[in-house]
């Protein structure tokens, strides 16, 4: 009778698990549409940006701007992007994998409780830790982050920063990948010349205040506006991977809730056929 009870009690158990990791698979399902759209939006906002950007270095570009600055000397850092909640299979182990490879780094910072983790089991030294309150950041949240880089980059031995985060390839794949962050570097997609201006409807830019302002200001908004998308992409890939992690387990949870219940009810069968042999033992003996 003990043993009949334990499997009853495990079904019950297994199902309030199914349960909970099935909501859990529907809020990170329901955030992955809201996610793919907003990065989206961020890639055509940082593009106008970009646009804004490519016909201003025509006729100014500060060389002087610390954040373009390429120093000879000083510190590399890496900020590695997590989360703070599991059930997303291997994509932070994946991150400190893909970190192990690249050890030349003298100051790591991480975002999220579990990257956090996982770095102090492989014995990395960790800078500073920052928290998500919420299940998606905030503009501001990812501002302060951003300006501690800033400010770390500007006023401390730093020479680079790179961002080392899950990135999207599709629902079921997200690959770590290590991006630079600072020293800014324009690509070839900025380079422009005034002939390139003159043959558009748009022609030459007026300039208010000045050039210098505009100039600083674009480009400190080009990387703050790049940063939050790439904070919201690795969201997205957390979602993803847990979606589909959740996904799996569900159809584990339900595998087993099947097979606790063929015991169940074979250790009833045995319980009752027992019972029966009994009664009708007890029966034939007092006759």
């Amino acid at each position: 009778m003990q043993t009949y009870l334990k499997f009853k009690n495990e079904i019950a158990g297994l199902k309030d698990v199914a349960e909970t990791v099935k909501s859990t698979e529907k809020i990170a399902a329901a955030q992955i549409h809201f996610l793919k759209s907003r990065v989206q939006n961020l890639i055509l906002y940082t593009q106008n940006i970009s646009y804004l950007l490519k016909r201003l270095i025509v006729f100014y570009q500060n060389s002087s701007n610390i954040l373009l600055i390429n120093k000879k000397r000083g510190d590399k850092m890496i900020l590695v992007v997590s989360g703070n909640k599991g059930l997303v299979g291997g994509l932070y182990h994946n991150l400190v994998q893909a970190l192990s490879t690249h050890r030349h780094y003298q100051k790591i910072v991480v975002i999220g409780i579990k990257g956090r983790r996982y770095l102090q089991e492989a014995n990395f030294p960790i800078e500073n830790v920052f928290t998500i309150a919420g299940e998606l950041p905030t503009p501001q949240e990812v501002q302060a982050i951003a300006n501690y880089l800033f400010v770390t980059f500007k006023d401390h031995n730093i020479s680079q920063i790179d961002i080392l985060y899950p990135h999207f390839v599709s629902l079921v794949v997200q690959e770590p990948k290590i991006t630079q962050f600072l020293p800014f570097s324009f690509t070839d997609g900025f380079t422009s010349t005034a002939a390139d201006l003159s043959q558009t409807n748009l022609g030459f830019p007026i300039f208010d205040p000045s050039k210098k302002k505009n100039f600083n200001w674009l480009l400190e908004k080009y990387i703050e506006v790049s940063f939050y998308r790439l904070i919201l992409e690795a969201k997205l890939s957390e979602f993803s991977a847990r979606t589909m992690t959740a996904e799996h387990a569900t159809l584990k949870t339900k595998d087993l809730i099947r097979k606790t219940q063929l015991e169940y009810f074979k250790e009833r069968r045995r319980t009752i056929t027992q019972k029966q042999l009994e009664s009708f033992m007890v029966h034939h003996v007092n006759r």
